[in-house]
Protein backbone atom coordinates (compact mmCIF):
# COMPACT_ATOMS: atom_id res chain seq x y z
CA UNK A 1 0.00 0.00 0.00
CA UNK A 2 1.45 3.36 -1.12
CA UNK A 3 2.37 6.04 1.76
CA UNK A 4 -0.13 8.96 1.44
CA UNK A 5 2.26 11.91 2.02
CA UNK A 6 -0.68 14.21 1.11
CA UNK A 7 -2.18 15.26 4.78
CA UNK A 8 -5.25 17.47 4.84
CA UNK A 9 -5.98 19.79 8.13
CA UNK A 10 -9.60 20.67 8.40
CA UNK A 11 -10.93 24.04 9.95
CA UNK A 12 -14.48 24.91 10.35
CA UNK A 13 -15.31 28.81 10.76
CA UNK A 14 -18.62 28.83 12.59
CA UNK A 15 -18.93 32.92 12.14
CA UNK A 16 -18.31 32.99 8.82
CA UNK A 17 -19.97 29.44 8.08
CA UNK A 18 -16.85 27.82 6.06
CA UNK A 19 -14.93 24.96 5.86
CA UNK A 20 -11.29 25.62 4.87
CA UNK A 21 -8.84 22.75 4.55
CA UNK A 22 -5.39 23.11 3.72
CA UNK A 23 -3.46 21.11 0.89
CA UNK A 24 -1.57 21.82 -1.35
CA UNK A 25 -2.95 20.13 -4.61
CA UNK A 26 -0.49 17.74 -6.78
CA UNK A 27 -2.07 18.10 -10.25
CA UNK A 28 -4.15 20.94 -11.55
CA UNK A 29 -7.32 19.28 -11.45
CA UNK A 30 -7.40 18.56 -8.04
CA UNK A 31 -10.95 18.19 -7.25
CA UNK A 32 -12.94 17.71 -3.54
CA UNK A 33 -16.09 16.60 -2.47
CA UNK A 34 -18.29 16.64 0.99
CA UNK A 35 -19.84 13.63 1.55
CA UNK A 36 -22.47 13.14 4.38
CA UNK A 37 -22.52 10.23 6.78
CA UNK A 38 -24.52 7.97 4.30
CA UNK A 39 -22.04 8.73 1.80
CA UNK A 40 -24.34 10.99 -0.23
CA UNK A 41 -22.09 14.21 -2.05
CA UNK A 42 -23.22 17.32 -0.69
CA UNK A 43 -20.50 19.31 -2.42
CA UNK A 44 -17.80 19.57 -5.28
CA UNK A 45 -15.34 21.60 -6.49
CA UNK A 46 -11.84 22.26 -7.46
CA UNK A 47 -9.20 22.42 -4.78
CA UNK A 48 -7.56 25.80 -4.80
CA UNK A 49 -4.84 25.07 -2.58
CA UNK A 50 -2.88 26.29 -0.42
CA UNK A 51 -6.14 26.70 1.47
CA UNK A 52 -9.65 26.13 -0.29
CA UNK A 53 -12.64 28.13 1.63
CA UNK A 54 -16.31 25.89 0.93
CA UNK A 55 -19.23 27.58 2.28
CA UNK A 56 -21.23 25.43 4.73
CA UNK A 57 -24.53 27.46 5.07
CA UNK A 58 -26.33 25.15 3.47
CA UNK A 59 -25.59 22.06 5.32
CA UNK A 60 -27.12 20.66 8.18
CA UNK A 61 -26.34 17.65 9.37
CA UNK A 62 -23.12 17.23 12.02
CA UNK A 63 -21.24 14.29 10.80
CA UNK A 64 -19.00 14.99 7.18
CA UNK A 65 -16.56 13.31 5.34
CA UNK A 66 -14.02 15.68 2.79
CA UNK A 67 -12.63 13.63 0.20
CA UNK A 68 -9.90 15.03 -2.27
CA UNK A 69 -9.37 13.54 -5.39
CA UNK A 70 -5.61 14.22 -6.84
CA UNK A 71 -4.93 12.76 -9.54
CA UNK A 72 -3.95 8.84 -8.59
CA UNK A 73 -4.38 10.19 -4.85
CA UNK A 74 -7.51 10.42 -2.72
CA UNK A 75 -7.76 11.53 1.09
CA UNK A 76 -10.67 11.41 2.87
CA UNK A 77 -10.73 13.57 5.76
CA UNK A 78 -13.79 12.91 8.28
CA UNK A 79 -15.16 16.15 10.23
CA UNK A 80 -17.92 17.45 12.16
CA UNK A 81 -19.36 20.87 11.96
CA UNK A 82 -20.62 21.60 15.45
CA UNK A 83 -17.44 20.45 16.69
CA UNK A 84 -16.03 23.79 18.57
CA UNK A 85 -13.30 25.27 17.64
Amino acid sequence: MPEVTNHIRVRIDQIERLLMFDYEPGSREALFDICDSQGHIVKTGEVSGPVTRVRITDLDGEEYYLMVLDGEVSTVKPFQLRRAS
